[in-house]
């Protein structure tokens, strides 16, 4: 067995300014917030979460619900390292949520980035060559014509430049975010599938060398007994 050591993660005893990477984007599309609460039972959620590899189509009023509950930002806080603490429903070390997460609806080619202050999503105009790799990818890992394909995107240098040795908090992060994803997903009625693979070499394409880094994918579709 090879095991990779990523260290032990210490605060800096002096945090380093970064300036977050600038994206270039395109069409925006509003998402809908909640037009009722999750009433399912939590301990009946926990009972119910499986990976589910079948998929229906996911209509925007679910996707939008989906998001506010697993992703949205509920509240931001000040800090030095270059840009704003947030408040999510998973947890971030040092509340820093270097993960983003970036969409492919089916039957577009287009990848989105979902902002979760303002809640919607945002077209990534360059995304679609870039990613067209992954895309084909993630088909042979699982098909499903009909899902919404969900790409982790870290960007790194905001962890660490809180933290020293920051990289497996980074990878935790993505972790803690996937587990509120299938948990909602489930209270939802919806099924989701995390895959094994990163994204990578494609994800850290869409920006200069060191940027950005793909933590992970995901499977978002209805029941297709639904």
């Amino acid at each position: 067995m090879t095991w990779i050591d990523l260290g032990d993660p210490l605060p800096k005893p002096v945090p380093k300014s970064y300036e977050p990477f600038e994206w270039k984007l395109g069409e925006v599309c509003s998402l809908p917030a909640p037009n009722e609460a999750l009433a399912r039972p939590f301990s009946e959620v926990l009972d119910a979460r499986s990976s589910q590899r079948e998929f229906g189509v996911v209509h925007d009023q679910q996707l939008g619900t989906f998001l506010w509950h697993a992703c949205r930002t509920r509240g931001i806080g000040s800090s030095k390292l270059g840009f704003a603490l947030e408040h999510r429903a998973a947890p971030s070390a040092g509340a820093i949520h270097p993960i983003q997460i970036i969409l492919k609806r089916p039957n577009d080619d287009r990848w989105w980035l979902y902002e979760p202050r303002a809640h919607q999503l945002v077209e990534l105009i360059y995304a679609i060559n870039r990613l067209s790799g992954l895309y084909g990818l993630s088909l042979q890992v699982l098909g499903g014509d009909e899902a919404i394909r969900i790409l982790f995107l870290a960007e790194p240098g905001k962890t660490l430049g809180k933290y020293q040795d920051g990289s497996s908090l980074v990878w935790r992060d993505a972790g803690a975010l996937l587990g509120v994803m299938a948990l909602t997903a489930t209270a939802q009625g919806l099924n989701f599938c995390p895959l094994g693979i990163t994204g990578e070499p494609w994800a850290s394409s869409l920006a200069d060398k060191g940027k950005l880094a793909g933590v992970g994918l995901a499977l978002l579709g209805t029941s297709t007994g639904d």
